[in-house]
């Protein structure tokens, strides 16, 4: 591939990410995406010749790879377990646009085939649900946990770290209720401190 096809191709990518995040996946035009970057449609399908379905499968992979990016850094932390768990929560606190992409890749698998899903479900799994999965393995045989089932472990804890997500301007609340974004630094104890040590006083 030609440095030019490539730059187009990560353009049609941007371009593709940037209105499914505005309108979702039953709003994109691939018309409206080959003229922003200033191609004809025809040329859209050289690139990708399976049209929308490929380029939001490749949109949701390149998501969930940077993502697992951020999650592979959090893991790395050096000080033991309350250190790595409050890493993930910050990645979770401080990235607006990982949050609002999240639902919109997650809401538009509806409207894709079954191995488009299987694909992307895969690998959001094996890049973001298994690491965590086994860091409580590991922090169960350590003893830093009690025994108990590390995959529900990590879904309760990524269930928990989600709430550090900041809402999407479009999520729809009463007026006035949309509370202010808990200061990070307050957010981040708050949640690992739930997490390990549970609600009870």
């Amino acid at each position: 591939m030609s440095p030019r096809q490539s730059d187009t191709r990560q353009r049609l990518l941007d371009e593709f990410a940037a209105q499914l995040l505005e309108r979702g996946y039953p709003g994109i035009s691939l018309n409206e995406i080959a003229q922003a970057i200033g191609i004809r449609k025809a040329s859209l399908y050289h690139h990708f010749p399976e049209g929308k379905e490929s380029l939001f499968a490749e949109v949701s992979l390149r998501y969930i790879d940077d993502a697992h990016a951020v999650l592979r850094r959090a893991l790395d932390t050096p000080g033991g377990l309350p250190y790595q768990l409050s890493a993930i929560v910050a990645g979770y606190a401080g990235d607006a646009y990982r949050s609002a992409m999240g639902m919109r890749i997650y809401d538009s698998t509806r409207y894709v085939g079954e191995d488009t899903r299987t694909r992307i479900s895969s690998r959001y799994v094996n890049a973001l649900i298994t690491p965590v999965t086994d860091l409580m393995a590991d922090a169960i045989e350590r003893g830093e946990l009690r025994p108990g089932d590390p995959s529900f472990l990590a879904a309760a804890f990524l269930e928990l770290a989600a709430v550090a997500e900041p809402l999407p301007p479009d999520v729809a609340m009463p007026p006035g209720q949309r509370a202010d974004p808990t200061p990070h630094h307050d957010l981040v104890p708050a949640v690992v401190d739930l997490f390990l040590r549970g609600a009870s006083s």
